[in-house]
Order: C-alpha cells, then sequence, then structure tokens
C-alpha cells in the first residue's frame, strides 16, 4: 500500500489525529489542549518580542515646552516614541535615532529659549542699565543651574545669586552670596566631593566670590555645603584617618602574631586650624666686622691762643669771630660710618588643616590562641607599635598593648549563620534547579503521553503469526454473503434484543478484527495473504 504525499498526506494524517483525539479520555483531552494552548501562547509572546523594536534615547533632560513640541512632531512624522523619566526623556526606534535628530535640529528643537544667556537676545535697546544687570544675573544663575543638573544624582537645580552694586569704597563692599537648591533623584545622595565641586563650581562662575558665601541645600531642606571646616567634614576626616591607621596597624601585626589574634585601634586628635606662620632668622657669618660702626677723630695744632668769640649759633656753639691770636694754630676733625649686611632668612610656613596633635594607640593580642600570639612580650609588641604607628612623645602620644584571651563566641555563631546561609542559598538554588528540571520533564511526559495515545487504539492490536489461517478462511468469500449480518455500531431498536446467531456474531467479530489488522498493519497482512495464496495453487 503506498503512503500518500504531499496535501493527501496532511489530510490523512489531520484525519488520524482527529479520530485518535476523539478516542482520548477527559483527562488526555485536557492536557493535549493546555499544551496546545501553551505552545500557542509562547508562540505569540515571542513574535511580539521579537518584532518589537529597540528604543533608544533622542532627547534627555528637557523641559516641558521641548518634550510637547518634539513629541508633536514625532506624531506629525508617522514615528513611534516612547516617554522616560518623568516626561524629560523620548525614546525613539534605535534604527531612527540619527535621522530624527537632524529632522528636529532643521525644525529648530529642542529650543528652550526661556532659560540661560537665550534671555540677553531679547534685550530691546530701550532696556534699562538695571534691566540689563537683572537679566545678566538670571541668565548666569541659569546656565549654573543648568550645569549643575549634569552632575549625577541631581534631579534639578535653583540658583540664586546675591551680587550687590559695586562700591567705591572696597572696604564697605558687600560680598556675593549664593544659595543652591538640588532635588535628588530617588534614592540618590551626594557625597560630600560632590557637595564641594558645587560650592566650587558657582564659585568660580561668578566673580568675587568667595566659595564660603555659597550655600547648597537638598528639597528636604538639609543643608548640604561645606567649606571643609565644619564640624560633619572634620568628623569624617577624623574617621578616616582613623580607620585607615587602625587598619594598617592591625594588618601590619596581624602579618607577625598571626590572623585574627590582634585588635589595634587608632585614635587620633587633628587639628584643622588655618595658620600661617612667619619667622625671620639672621646669620652673622664668621670673621666679619660689626653691623654698624662711626669713628671721629679731632686734631690740634699750635701753642694755643685766645678763645674763639662770637655770637652762638643754632647748636649754642660759638661761632668765631676771627682768628686767635697766634697764626700758628691748626684744626682736623676726621668721621667715619661703617655698616656692614648680615644674613637674613624670612620663613613663611601655612600649615595645612588636619595636622595630627595628639594620637592613642590600643592593641589587645589573644593570650589564647597558639603560636607567636600567645608567647609575644608585651614590651616588645610595645616597641613594634611605636615605630610602625609613628609615635611621637613630644606630642603626649600614648601606646597601650594588653594581652587576654578573646571571646570567640560570637564569631563561632555568626560562622556558623554564614554557614547556615550559604547552606540554604544552595538548597533554594538546588530547589529551583529542580523546579525547573521537573517541570522541563512533565512536558517532556505530556509529550510522549499525547503522542503515545495518539497512535493507540482502544482495541488490541493483533500479532499475524498468532492468527491461525484456518480461521480466516472466509475472508475470500463473497460480500454479499455478510448482508444479512448486522453492522456492529448498530443498536436495536426493539425494546427486546433479536436473538443473534453466535457463528453469524463471531464471524463478523472477526471481520472487523481483520479490518483492524489490515489498517494497523497492511503491509505485513499483505505479505500473509500472498503466502497463503502461493501455498494454495502449489
Amino acid at each position: 500500500m503506498a503512503k500518500a504525499k504531499g496535501t493527501a498526506a496532511i489530510v490523512e494524517n489531520a484525519k488520524n489525529f482527529v479520530s485518535g483525539f476523539r478516542t482520548f479520555s477527559a483527562g488526555q483531552k485536557a492536557v493535549v489542549i493546555a499544551v496546545v494552548v501553551a505552545l500557542l501562547g509562547g508562540a505569540v509572546l515571542f513574535s511580539q518580542w521579537a518584532s518589537k523594536p529597540s528604543y533608544a534615547p533622542l532627547f534627555s533632560n528637557l523641559s516641558g515646552t521641548d518634550a510637547n513640541a518634539i513629541t508633536e512632531k514625532l506624531t506629525a512624522d508617522g514615528v513611534d516614541y516612547e516617554i522616560a523619566d518623568g516626561g524629560k526623556s523620548i525614546l525613539v526606534p534605535a534604527d531612527k535615532v540619527d535621522a530624527e535628530r537632524l529632522a528636529m535640529a532643521g525644525a529648530g528643537l529642542p529650543a528652550d529659549t526661556e532659560s540661560g544667556y537665550t534671555l540677553l537676545d531679547q534685550q530691546g535697546v530701550t532696556t534699562s542699565e538695571f534691566m540689563q544687570q537683572k537679566n545678566y544675573q538670571r541668565a548666569l544663575s541659569q546656565e549654573l543651574a543648568s550645569t549643575i543638573k549634569s552632575i549625577d544624582g541631581v534631579d534639578s537645580a535653583v540658583v540664586n545669586l546675591a551680587i550687590p552694586a559695586k562700591d567705591v569704597f572696597l572696604d564697605e563692599q558687600d560680598p556675593t552670596t549664593a544659595s543652591v537648591l538640588v532635588k535628588l533623584a530617588a534614592g540618590k545622595e551626594l557625597s560630600n566631593d560632590q557637595v564641594t565641586s558645587v560650592v566650587n563650581l558657582v564659585a568660580g562662575g561668578v566673580e568675587g566670590m568667595d566659595p564660603k558665601n555659597v550655600s547648597v541645600v537638598d528639597d528636604k531642606g538639609n543643608t548640604l555645603s561645606s567649606d571643609g571646616s565644619g564640624s560633619t567634614a572634620q568628623n569624617e576626616k577624623t574617621s578616616d584617618y582613623n580607620a585607615a591607621a587602625s587598619s594598617d596597624l592591625q594588618n601590619y601585626l596581624e602579618s607577625i602574631y598571626g590572623k585574627g589574634n590582634v585588635k589595634a585601634t587608632v585614635k587620633a586628635t587633628l587639628d584643622f586650624d588655618d595658620k600661617t606662620v612667619q619667622s625671620k632668622e639672621y646669620t652673622q657669618p664668621q670673621q666679619i666686622d660689626p653691623l654698624a660702626e662711626s669713628t671721629t677723630s679731632e686734631t690740634y695744632n699750635g701753642t694755643g691762643g685766645t678763645a674763639a668769640t662770637g655770637v652762638l649759633g643754632p647748636d649754642n656753639i660759638a661761632v668765631p669771630a676771627g682768628e686767635g691770636t697766634d697764626g700758628d694754630g691748626g684744626y682736623a676733625k676726621n668721621s667715619e660710618t661703617n655698616n656692614n649686611a648680615i644674613n637674613e632668612t624670612n620663613t613663611v610656613i601655612k600649615q595645612a588643616p588636619g595636622k595630627v596633635t595628639k594620637q592613642t594607640v590600643s592593641v589587645v593580642l589573644n593570650a589564647g590562641a597558639e603560636g607567636a600570639a600567645a608567647a609575644a612580650d608585651v614590651n616588645q609588641v610595645t616597641q613594634i607599635v611605636n615605630q610602625a604607628a609613628g609615635i611621637d612623645p613630644a606630642r603626649n602620644d600614648t601606646v597601650s598593648v594588653v594581652k587576654t584571651a578573646f571571646d570567640d563566641t560570637a564569631a563561632a555563631d555568626a560562622a556558623a549563620a554564614l554557614a547556615e546561609a550559604e547552606a540554604a542559598e544552595e538548597q533554594q538554588t538546588l530547589i529551583g534547579y529542580a523546579k525547573t528540571a521537573a517541570l522541563a520533564l512533565l512536558v517532556l511526559i505530556m509529550l510522549i503521553v499525547i503522542l503515545i495515545a495518539f497512535r493507540r487504539r482502544k482495541v488490541e492490536t493483533v500479532d499475524v503469526l498468532d492468527v491461525d489461517p484456518l480461521q480466516l478462511g472466509d475472508i475470500t468469500a463473497p460480500v454479499e454473503d455478510f448482508k444479512e449480518i448486522a453492522p456492529v455500531a448498530e443498536k436495536p431498536v426493539a425494546l427486546e434484543a433479536a436473538p443473534v446467531d453466535p457463528a453469524l456474531e463471531a464471524a463478523a467479530a472477526r471481520r472487523t478484527e481483520v479490518v483492524e489488522l489490515v489498517s494497523r498493519q497492511p503491509e505485513e497482512v499483505a505479505e500473509l495473504l500472498r503466502g497463503w495464496l502461493a501455498d494454495r495453487r502449489s
């Protein structure tokens, strides 16, 4: 019997599936329907996911006006888009980003003309000097706010500047101040470095502004600004120094006495005062004359004579009225002054805030441990700590080294809890794998059941080799001989069953059985019939 091909084969398989599906039980039918629905639903979802284009940002940080204009332009152009980030970002298919950016640039979008230096373009020739100054101040504020918004974690910002008019007297000039209000994104916080960056950005963008005159506040009313001298910044720097020094010292000692056998703590006092020290030093080289030397010499010659007479001068010194009586007399006066330079050194030292003024170090060794920690000498450990921690007696630094047994109960409990958590996590992972494998196995079993149920029939398959040829002798009889046999599927209309000949009933059953056998195993039945015909001919 030749097998059907092409469309006929598809139709035949469909008929076989329908006929086989009718023979399924109610549970088998429900399973088949559920599997088919699941497969169809998965196919639909996969097709939707595969056909959905990937979106990429077209513009971000847009104002409401620009976002509305851009979406209207995209709608007019028939381009699909998505809105994200609370309406501040617009997404379009990734393959259309470049083309749409060019199209938006040609349309003058985004065109937020209500902020920044674009305000200065709206000034007329009749604008007063006061309005020009105020417009410049507004433009500068909005430009700074736009720049601050680009910092990670900042959703929006408002900058208010207070720029006083210039005074002719510098000592009476009021300082320029600024206040910055930042709205942080959900779940974001600004670090001290970021706050310092905001302060320096505003102070650097406004002429004559001191960073100390910039205050930064978040949308919850918390003051964020600090010039590095506030208590919060000082405490943070002190904590960082103590943590780093303690960690370095403990790692160094653990390399000697074993891991977990040392606890080291460093407490330091830092000086955050901004100091400037000036010193002047004079040095005198060897074998040098004094700094200043004055020499005066007077010489008188002659035998003497009458004293000089005359009128007193301005310094009460008599001015001679004439020469003395002795013409042989003479007078000479010499004065000499020598100033010798010496070495001079001027030193100006500006101390940075954060200088260590005192340091206290505490070290505890585990006396209950085995090895070097239990046998360590306290004096030797103290010397090691003095060198490692840079202890300075001039600063009144102190070192304390103690040996005692550690309480390992908490560590053991923590280790047990960690092991239990890891075991639970591993168990959850295995359970997840088991669930996935069970689901896959269930799907496989369902497919196998469907395949088996499709091929099975309620009638038992008869093995050709077990059929007695003598019982099939009536298979070649004319069909008319079986017309009186009522079909098996028909039921008598009468209330009482009519008597049936057992021989005819057995023959009908055998005929039905043979027909089923022929439909199931046509090739084997044909081969068997050929053998029987060959035997009869011989």
